[in-house]
Formats: C-alpha cells, structure tokens, sequence
C-alpha cells in the first residue's frame, strides 16, 4: 500500500483567505485529509496573531475536522541562513530564543483553536539539531521540513517533504512500482501554485502549477487507483512512532547505486525487505517503461485521438 500525505504551507492572518477556503473545499468535500501549516504571527515588523475574527475559514475547517493544524513557525521571519545558504527562522539562532519563539507560537495556536498542536512545520522547512531539542521539549510529536532529515534530541518522528505539487503525478506512478516498501509520498503546497491566487508571479518566479479544477481531478485520481491511500500526517507520524520505521532513502544501509535507485518517496518496509523491495520495483519500473514505449506511436503514423479527462495529460 501507498500511503499519500498533503501539506498546505502559509496560512495566516494575512494569506489569501478566499483561496484557501476553496482549497479546504475541495478536500473536505472529497473526504481528503489535509495539514495545514499555521503561522501564528503573520508579518515581520508588525505581526499580527491569527485570531477567529481575521481568519475564520481556518477555524471553521478545523473545528468541521476537515483540516489538522500544524505550527509553522513563529511570524515566517527571515532571520538568517543556514549553513547551506537557505533562508530560515530557526537554523543557526540561540537555543533560548529558537525555545521562546516556538513556545509562544505554540501556545498561541493552542489557545486559539482549543488544541494541543502536535506538529511543527519550520519556514523555509530549515531548522537545527537546538531546533528539534525545544521541540521534544515543548511537546510536540513530529516535525515536517524539506527532503534533508536531521535527527537529534528527544523529537520521536521527522516526516520530510517527497515532492510538490507540480511533480505528484510523476512521483505517485513511481512509487507505486515500489509497493513492497510500503512507500509514503508527501505532498507539499501553497497558495501560489494556483493560478487563481491573488498575486501572479514575479518575472523570476514559475508559472502555478495548476488550478483548483486540477486539483480536485489529482485527489479523484488518486482515490480510484488501488494500492493507493490517502492519510493525514499526523497518523504517519504516530504509526512511525509506534515502530513503522520511517525512514528516507539515504537513511538506508545499502550502497548508493542501490539506493539512488528509489525514486523521492519514505520507506516503510522492514529492513529484510527493502533489498527485495529495490530490486521488484526496479523490475516494476523497467516494465512500466518499457509498455510506455511500445505504446507509442510509430514514426509516420497519425496516433488515435485520446479523451483526456481533467487534465490527465500534464505532470504536476
């Protein structure tokens, strides 16, 4: 079984609040769990606490169960780089403060939608070994960032990003041909990969990778293709916690050649079977591409015309 995840980055007193309640729609009306990475002070000079008053989608589907909320930071500040150059609010900032900043965004969050929030979602998803120490301090259950894990302190789950939007079409097939390795796909997202979002991109900036029509017809995708299951992060979190093994593929104990063979995916298999695991989905992936081939047509010949439904032919 494939188990799929999605995040949804950003929200906050000062997001596109109409756009992301039409998300919410489209995911509640599909029965589909969503994550929903909260800022809980919206605004670098003048933050602003998210409250019912200027953000009462948000509320409304958290308190319908239509969306889990995670803490995203602080104010999405950017306070400096790490040491690979990336923005971040978190990587590189004195033990204390990176403690006060994630205690007051938490406490926040909880008291505002009557919750313990249970995961922490750093901006720019960077964060630090001090990072992870507050965060098994403060309680929180799991963190989700980028492809890079870093494992340090108490924290028991790290549940890393697999791929965006724009690639779930290509990365779920691919995954699919990996099924003995009980693969988890992560979906991340925001605002602006919609083409109805308020702002249009800057001229050094990607096009959106779909509309909300597309959206919804990726999420019916999925939900009719067998082998595959659609699950909130925070219940891959707890299974990993209770000893489901979730790991990435450079975590594996295998040489480089066989791993770099695993397409952007977690890996859930037990350790006997993630070899097995490899060399089937290899086998999988190779007939898949080979079919793909053969039905291509021939140089010369007019293809039958197909009825695409959706959008079916565009790789997010």
């Amino acid at each position: 079984m494939v188990s799929i995840c999605f995040r949804f980055d950003d929200a906050s007193a000062k997001s596109d609040h109409k756009l992301e309640h039409k998300v919410f729609d489209v995911f509640a009306r599909l029965d589909v769990p969503l994550c929903v990475a909260v800022i809980p002070f919206a605004g670098a000079s003048k933050p602003v606490p998210l409250s019912p008053q200027n953000a009462p989608h948000l509320f409304d589907a958290a308190s319908a169960g239509a969306i889990e909320i995670a803490l995203h930071g602080h104010s999405h500040r950017h306070r400096g780089n790490d040491a690979r150059g990336r923005r971040t609010e978190f990587s590189g900032l004195h033990p204390a403060e990176q403690t006060r900043l994630i205690r007051e965004g938490m406490h926040h969050l909880s008291s505002a939608f009557n919750h313990r929030i249970k995961g922490f979602v750093p901006p720019w998803n960077t964060y630090d070994a001090r990072t992870t120490q507050a965060l098994a301090e403060a309680g929180f259950e799991f963190l989700s960032a980028g492809f890079d894990v870093l494992r340090y302190g108490r924290l028991p789950v790290v549940v890393p990003i697999t791929c965006t939007l724009r690639t779930a079409r290509i990365a779920i097939p691919k995954a699919c041909c990996f099924e003995w390795l009980a693969p988890v796909v992560v979906v991340v997202f925001h605002t602006d990969d919609f083409i109805e979002h308020r702002y249009p991109p800057r001229h050094d900036e990607s096009w959106p990778a779909m509309s909300l029509a597309e959206l919804e017809a990726l999420l019916r995708w999925i939900k009719t293709k067998p082998g595959l299951r659609i699950e909130a992060l925070s219940h891959i979190a707890i299974g990993s916690a209770n000893g489901s093994n979730l790991r990435s593929s450079s975590e594996l104990t295998l040489p480089y050649r066989v791993k770099v063979l695993i397409p952007p995916m977690l890996v859930r298999s037990a350790g006997w079977r993630t070899l097995p695991g490899i060399l089937w989905g290899m086998v999988r992936s190779r007939s898949a591409f080979d079919a793909e081939s053969e039905a291509e047509p021939k140089a010369g010949t007019k293809p039958k015309p197909v009825v695409l439904g959706a959008h079916d032919g565009k790789h997010f």
